[in-house]
């Protein structure tokens, strides 16, 4: 019987399970019934997809009010004023148009980035095109694009390491704040958090910023102001603070001399639970260590043991104040 289907008789099946849609939620039964119907014949699926976009056009068109005509848009055309005339005309109208529609909708979404995101405490190792990697650090995400085959990759927010293969056939584009980046060979962190200043610290190989003329060699860190024509402030850093820095990737947040105040900063990027510095005093002491991202708790107990102070845990915090 499906060999004798003609496909107007499929058009008209297609539209009759629209209209159904239309009127209210399928049940259960109904959308058994129509995955089988679509699975029956590979014209089907092609004739629901133009049901559909017609149905979206239409409903669009009622939007602009009940004197809407598409017929009055086309070249020449006279305005048209007929009561009841408005939904016939768009089915007429739209059925020439919802080939195109459709295409439109498919090459779209073709063209739509791939996101990538992580929660608190959450790390993610993400391969790209060309065998390069990036690792995005606790709460961050990115925006994978294809830009005529190559790879563009903005950094949303977040910290992520990127580790680019010397390969020129796999060759990536960095971009964040509007600013792109470009390098072979390389490892480099790009980080874009709250109330800080965008940093690019490249730990092996070497980095190009087009727009500034920069180039950035193995342990230096840049600041980038938005605005990719922007002065762009370079720094060395010694090999012993990039790897401090890098400690997240085993988990580890790894001090040398920051403040408590510092220190609880850095948690609340990992962990939901906030950790509160009661007495002004002890959140300017200076705090050494390395100690787990997952384990605020952990590190309230040795600042306090250290600092003789008091830790006192409710829903959702601790509290370190002092302890006379």
């Amino acid at each position: 019987m499906d060999d004798r289907e003609t496909s107007r008789e499929i058009e008209r099946t297609a539209a009759q399970w629209v209209a159904r849609w239309d009127r209210g939620r399928l049940s259960s039964a109904e959308a058994e019934e129509l995955k089988r119907w679509l699975a029956g014949d590979a014209r089907r699926r092609g004739a629901y997809l133009r049901a559909r976009a017609l149905w979206l056009r239409s409903e669009s068109a009622s939007a602009l009010g009940p004197r809407y005509d598409p017929e009055e848009f086309r070249t020449g055309a006279e305005p048209s004023r007929r009561p009841g005339s408005t939904r016939r005309c768009l089915l007429e109208w739209g059925g020439a148009m919802a080939a195109s529609l459709l295409l439109v909708v498919l090459t779209a979404a073709l063209h739509m980035p791939t996101a990538y995101a992580t929660v608190k405490g959450e790390m993610r190792l993400v391969p790209l095109a060309g065998g390069n990697s990036m690792t995005l650090n606790t709460d961050s995400r990115v925006e994978v694009h294809d830009d005529a085959g190559q790879q563009r990759v903005r950094v949303v927010r977040g910290e992520v390491l990127f580790v680019v293969s010397a390969n020129a056939n796999g060759a990536v584009m960095i971009e964040v704040d509007g600013r792109r980046v470009r390098a072979a060979a390389a490892s480099f962190v790009v980080r874009k958090l709250p109330a800080q200043a965008t940093q690019m610290v490249v730990l092996q190989g070497h980095a190009e910023l087009p727009g500034a003329r920069t180039r950035l060699d193995a342990n230096t860190r840049a600041l980038l102001p938005v605005g990719e024509d922007a002065v762009v402030d370079v720094e060395t850093v010694a090999a012993d603070r990039l790897a401090r820095e890098l400690a997240w990737r085993e988990g580890k947040i790894a001090l040398q001399g920051e403040t408590l105040g510092q220190a609880v900063a850095e948690f609340a990027r990992y962990s939901d639970t906030r950790i509160v510095i009661a007495d002004p005093r002890l959140a300017k002491m200076q705090v050494a260590g390395l100690f787990a991202t997952n384990n605020p708790v952990g590190f309230s107990l040795a600042v306090a043991e250290v600092f003789d102070a008091r830790v006192q845990q409710g829903r959702g915090s601790i509290v370190i104040g002092s302890a006379h």
